[in-house]
């Protein structure tokens, strides 16, 4: 079986690059292990234009399942801190979807330092609600609307669930937050940045007046979401996030599944070779298909 290299599996378990390394460097360095192989689907249109906005081309990689359609609609917002990663460095990830019969909108939201708050978010909302106003066009059912992301793309899509559950987007049936940022202050003190000079993602000037806003904090929203498939590995430096956020959860009577997978590190499903990465599919899967499909 293929290993994890050392040096990428040591980011994915403290979220600190090593020591003269760019995070971004290591996706590119790694991309193949990440997305080489990806599984067959119906159809793939790449970079499909939603919106042009403040100089920024808003666009989604689609992946359309085999076999006859309507499919039901997973959209979708990669991780990477808000500031790198895109489609592409989470294609694997999208085709994966796509195979177990989503229509997945994988989206290429704005990020920082040059597009702060809320540029991320407003993309994210904007194209939850394309997808379900053009999905026909791609054989999908957006009736049937499950909104999902990884790490930061798990604070976006969080976002947007709140959003939703206040009438002010779609209705969605289900969460996909895979060992997200629900609590942004909160964990980004965990990580050792906990000042607003020390962070790219919030102007700095709105940093505390932000602290318990439901697009950016979306634990502190979440009594009306839909039900949530949360996962996180024990090796993941944002693990106590996940387990805030099934607590509130909890509290709020909110249907959902607390996956935690023993030794698995942040981003594991995007690493094919660890065991975590086909039962963190096969569950997420398993979830969707109870309260999507």
């Amino acid at each position: 079986m293929t290993q994890i290299p050392d040096d990428l599996l040591a980011f994915m378990e403290t979220l600190k690059p090593p020591k003269g390394v760019n995070p971004a460097d290591l996706l590119i360095k790694y991309n193949d292990l990440m997305n080489g192989n990806p599984p067959p689907v119906g159809a793939v249109h790449d970079e499909v234009l939603l919106r042009q906005v403040a100089g920024w081309r808003l666009s989604a990689d689609i992946s359309v399942p085999t076999g006859p359609g309507p499919h039901p609609v997973l959209v979708y917002f990669h991780g990477g801190g808000w500031t790198m990663g895109s489609p592409k460095t989470h294609l694997r990830l999208g085709r994966e979807f796509a195979a177990a019969g989503y229509l997945t909108v994988n989206v290429d939201y704005r990020r920082a330092p040059k597009h702060r708050f809320p540029a991320a978010f407003d993309d994210c909302l904007f194209a939850t609600q394309w997808a379900v106003e053009h999905a026909a066009e791609y054989g999908g059912d957006a009736q049937r609307l499950a909104v999902g992301g990884d790490s930061a793309g798990a604070n976006l899509a969080g976002g947007v669930l709140a959003e939703c559950s206040r009438k002010r987007g779609p209705a969605v049936k289900a969460g996909l937050l895979l060992y997200g940022v629900f609590d942004y202050h909160a964990a980004l003190a965990g990580l050792g940045t906990p000042h607003a000079k020390q962070q790219l993602y919030l102007v700095v000037e709105d940093y505390e007046a932000l602290r318990e806003d439901h697009r950016v904090s979306p634990l502190y929203a979440c009594d009306g979401f839909p039900p949530c498939y949360l996962a996180v590995g024990t090796k993941d430096p944002l693990l106590a996030e996940s387990h805030a956020l099934a607590e509130r959860l909890s509290a709020a009577g909110v249907k959902h599944e607390l996956h935690i997978l023993d030794g698995a590190p942040h981003a594991f499903f995007q690493l094919p070779p660890l065991p975590a990465y086909a039962e963190g599919y096969r569950r997420a899967s398993a979830f969707l298909d109870t309260h999507v499909r």
